[in-house]
């Protein structure tokens, strides 16, 4: 039965639950989170990547190509590598130079064509792409570890785990564009079936590809030194290849990206509501092998919490914090399967066990659930399609909208809007940084073009006059009237197929924590360590604990790598 079958058998948690800040502080990865369906599809299709050019300096400065092959399509990653002083870095959209720039691409690499790609792809947003160019990206080099593990590999030993500390990676990410920015290939104009047709898996399979780079330049440059030092440099082993992941940290920028896509929102949901309904709605036998994964994965995720005590993690729960809260629902489970009882749906019980502990508690026991029901990775993938929403219609009936509202927003009527404190804040693009980012509106100067991000603000206003209004009238009678509504009227009619299709928080209000809602994204793409710096921007790092390129392609990838653990064998 599929995931679409099962739906109608198996209560989902309400939006009210799923949609609130304080349920996304708990977001953890799933199967389904986009680096794992990318390297899945992957190893069952047998991609394949060789490794053309690495023409590299001692110091890892020069051009590095991949040749991928994707189920009969070819596509080129080419990378300019240089290695900036630290002075000169920063991960700031406005940066103007990275260590590493790079693009995914189809088509021909001819001599003429990497001379364009390295006169704009070097330059990022001041550059413009062919359309076959799929991705581009940058990266800098970490400036804690990159020089560190090369300098250890040139002494011919590994880095130890407590220098490195929770969170692994050389390089970091800033950006991967794609999608018809800067003239990239459009993801519309991939055929259907075609393996990189799915949103994400552009970006997802430049990110490793990167991931893999950043190993090889640091082994390079270990070689290098030691060549100049007369020893004899060691490659990473296999357990440091799968623990360093891809650096990376986010701002005030993805929240408005899920305000301005409401059917992506309901997708990202349901990408984890149908597979953890159908998980909790079971009968499990004490005796069930499902529970001894179960166990086996939460003492895998407690000894992942513990390798991160380390990790910054204000506001959201230190993993000191969470462990207790494991260890209780693992004797509750140990509890169950040597109970000698009947079949039961016990992992529900202990699903709200879990939420009665802590959003994270609950969410990390989510994806372990997700984690047993590898019957819907196939599916995962359809969901993530998103249908355009369907056009404003203007000659509803203003009952009609009304019901609407009352159906999926009624949650906004519970804020008191003259309130000075509701409406605080106001977002909008700094023309300095070329970002999203948020200010007391206190300080709102005339002109400024503030973002419509104030979903609930908007809605409850709407609720307001529309109250007033003659039932019978059209949609458009009432905009002649009240034009000012014309977003909230829209929005709730784009938004009325979708259960999880709006954030349900105030957004301008000075409570609010963009925090909650870059956590949920981070997770859905397959993101760990979270440690925020801010209220508005956190560290993390992705494709930890995920098997290297030559792993993929030999099949040695189990998919198995929820809650990475560090090399053993080194000080902890």
């Amino acid at each position: 039965m599929s995931l679409i079958d099962e739906k109608t058998r198996f209560e989902l948690r309400s939006p009210s639950a799923v949609l609130c800040g304080s349920d996304m502080n708990g977001a953890w990865g799933t199967r389904h989170s986009f680096a794992r369906t990318l390297l899945r599809r992957a190893a069952s299709h047998h991609w394949t990547v060789s490794k053309n050019r690495l023409e590299l300096d001692e110091l890892g400065r020069g051009t590095v190509v991949f040749t991928v092959d994707v189920e009969g399509h070819e596509l080129k990653f080419i990378a300019f590598c240089q290695a900036l002083e630290e002075s000169e870095r920063t991960d700031r959209v406005i940066a103007s130079a990275w260590d590493v720039t790079a693009a995914l691409l189809e088509g021909e690499l001819t001599p003429e064509r990497e001379t364009e790609l390295r006169r704009n792809v070097t330059v990022q947003e001041q550059g413009r792409t062919d359309p076959e160019t799929v991705i581009m990206t940058r990266a800098n080099r970490s400036a804690r570890f990159f020089d560190y593990v090369s300098d250890c590999l040139a002494a011919g030993t590994q880095p130890d785990v407590a220098t490195i500390g929770p969170s692994p990676y050389l390089i970091r990410s800033t950006a991967f564009y794609g999608n018809g920015k800067f003239g990239l290939k459009e993801l519309s104009a991939f055929p259907a079936g075609h393996p990189l047709a799915v949103p994400y898996r552009s970006q997802m399979l430049t990110a490793w590809l990167m991931r893999e780079l950043s190993m090889d330049l640091v082994e390079h440059v270990a070689r290098a030194k030691a060549h100049a030092a007369g020893t004899v440099a060691v490659p990473l082993d296999a357990a440091w290849g799968r623990y360093f992941g891809l650096g990376n940290a986010t701002g005030l920028g993805m929240v408005p990206f899920l305000v301005n896509h409401p059917g992506y929102l309901d997708a990202w949901c349901r990408l984890r509501e149908l597979p953890l309904a159908a998980g909790l709605a079971a009968d499990y036998a004490p005796e069930h092998p499902d529970l001894a994964r179960i166990a086996e994965l939460l003492e895998r995720a407690d000894q992942h919490l513990a390798e991160k005590a380390d990790l910054k993690t204000v506001p959201f729960l230190s993993t000191s914090s969470i462990r207790p809260q494991l260890g209780q629902l693992l004797r509750e489970l140990q509890d169950f399967r040597t109970s000698g009882g009947t079949a039961e749906p016990v992992l529900a019980r202990l699903h709200e066990h879990a939420a009665g502990l802590s959003p994270e508690a609950r969410g990390l026991f989510a994806s372990i659930v997700i984690e047993l029901r590898s019957d819907f990775d196939a599916e995962a993938d359809a969901l993530l399609t998103v249908a355009a929403p369907t056009a404003f219609n203007p000659a509803m009936r203003c009952d009609e909208l009304s019901a609407l509202l009352t159906q999926n927003y009624a949650w906004t009527q519970s804020y008191d809007f003259t309130a000075a404190d509701c409406s605080s804040y106001y977002w909008y693009t700094s023309a300095d940084s070329e970002e999203p980012r948020r200010e007391q509106r206190s300080k709102l100067a005339q002109g400024t073009v503030e973002h419509c991000t104030d979903v609930a603000r908007r809605v409850n206003a709407l609720a307001g006059d529309l109250g007033g209004f003659s039932a019978e009238a059209s949609v458009a009678e009432f905009l002649l009237a009240h034009p000012n509504h014309r977003f909230a009227a829209e929005r709730i009619q784009q938004t009325r197929g979708y259960q999880y299709g709006d954030l349900q928080d105030n957004l301008v209000d000075g409570k609010f924590l963009p925090l909650s809602t870059q956590r949920f994204q981070l997770a859905t793409y397959g993101m760990n360590n979270f440690s925020p710096q801010s209220t508005d921007w956190v560290r993390v790092t992705l494709f930890s604990g995920a098997p290297r390129v030559a792993e993929v392609m030999s099949g040695q990838d189990d998919d198995d790598w929820l809650f990475p653990l560090a090399p053993e064998g080194e000080s902890k």
